[in-house]
């Protein structure tokens, strides 16, 4: 029997965890061909979430507290599970969500065609329904709502990501590659599986709203919209300057780790584009402009590409 595994990564989520769990619990009745089971890493929560982890245990052994040390984080809690996982598919999930029923069946479904058409690395992933704290919905594609990419290329991927966490889902070839390489140092764990299985495998997108994404002001990552309002004066322009000044320097850095885990079994585009990004910075405006405008290293949309002009492009 093939195994599922959900890996969960649970702080001070007492509030929608249970929920969440029992959402899963109801998919793993559309997979009575598979074994099935969660994995939780808790991030040494101060509330009674180890407790609700460790009560579901008792009543369904599935439901499995790998460990509740601290993590430092949701990138850092949710590398410690990819670590700890050995399933022929793996999904990721995050506490305060609900997934929809037939969320991993269609899943399944897809690996399966894909797998039979070729060998290798899989990711695939969804879309999402945004919604309030109550699961009331906010708008039915999060897509749409943040204009995102929904079929990103590796060009895309080196200064952006369009792959959410918690609607992937990788089969054992990509899981075992991203297991033997140095994620922890990436920006976010999401990000860098996403480069790793476009440049070494296939991406596949379900255009589907599979998942409840619950939005309630304690988010570790959240859906803001991508208007052009909001993008200008949701934050402080200040603020919003210096939050993609940062952003553009973490995508150099994670392109140079990226380049030395993987540049000798990139494709040579690939790593010639990756090279090209990484050596840009320390080149003129016009070789900077050139790969923004002639080969995809650029952002979804056009007031995120302007403020990535200024930073990348001008070298602001």
């Amino acid at each position: 029997m093939r195994k599922i595994n959900v890996i969960l990564a649970t702080y001070n989520g007492e509030k929608y965890v249970t929920e969440q769990i029992q959402s899963i619990l109801l998919n793993f009745e559309h997979l009575p061909e598979y074994d099935c089971h969660i994995l939780v890493s808790d991030d040494n929560s101060s509330d009674n979430t180890s407790a609700i982890i460790q009560r579901f245990n008792q009543q369904d052994p599935r439901i499995e507290l790998l460990d509740n040390g601290k993590k430092g984080g949701p990138r850092e809690n949710f590398n410690y599970l990819i670590a700890n996982t050995d399933a022929d598919y793996t999904f990721f999930s995050d506490q305060d969500d609900l997934w929809l029923p037939n969320k991993m069946r269609l899943f399944i479904d897809r690996f399966i065609e894909l797998e039979q058409q070729q060998s290798g690395p899989i990711l695939l992933h969804s879309d999402l329904c945004v919604a309030d704290k109550n699961l009331s919905p906010v708008h039915i594609s999060m897509f749409t709502y943040q204009n995102l990419n929904r079929n990103p290329d590796f060009a895309a991927l080196i200064v952006s990501n369009s792959v959410t966490g918690c609607v992937m889902a990788l089969n054992r070839e990509l899981l075992i590659e991203t297991q033997n390489s140095r994620i922890s140092e990436s920006i976010m764990h999401d990000w860098y599986i996403a480069l790793l299985a476009s440049s070494t495998g296939r991406i596949s997108f379900l255009d589907n709203s599979l998942i409840l994404y619950r939005q309630h002001g304690n988010n570790q990552v959240g859906a803001k919209s991508a208007s052009l309002g909001d993008m200008l004066f949701g934050a402080s322009m200040k603020k919003k300057m210096e939050q993609t000044r940062i952003s553009v320097q973490k995508t150099r850095a994670q392109a140079q780790l990226f380049l030395d885990d993987y540049g000798q079994v990139l494709k040579s585009a690939d790593k010639a584009l990756l090279t090209a990004y990484i050596e840009s910075f320390e080149k003129g405006i016009f070789s900077r402009f050139k790969l923004f405008s002639s080969h995809g290293i650029r952002k979804s949309g056009s007031v995120r590409n302007v403020f990535f002009f200024i930073f990348y492009v001008l070298g602001c």
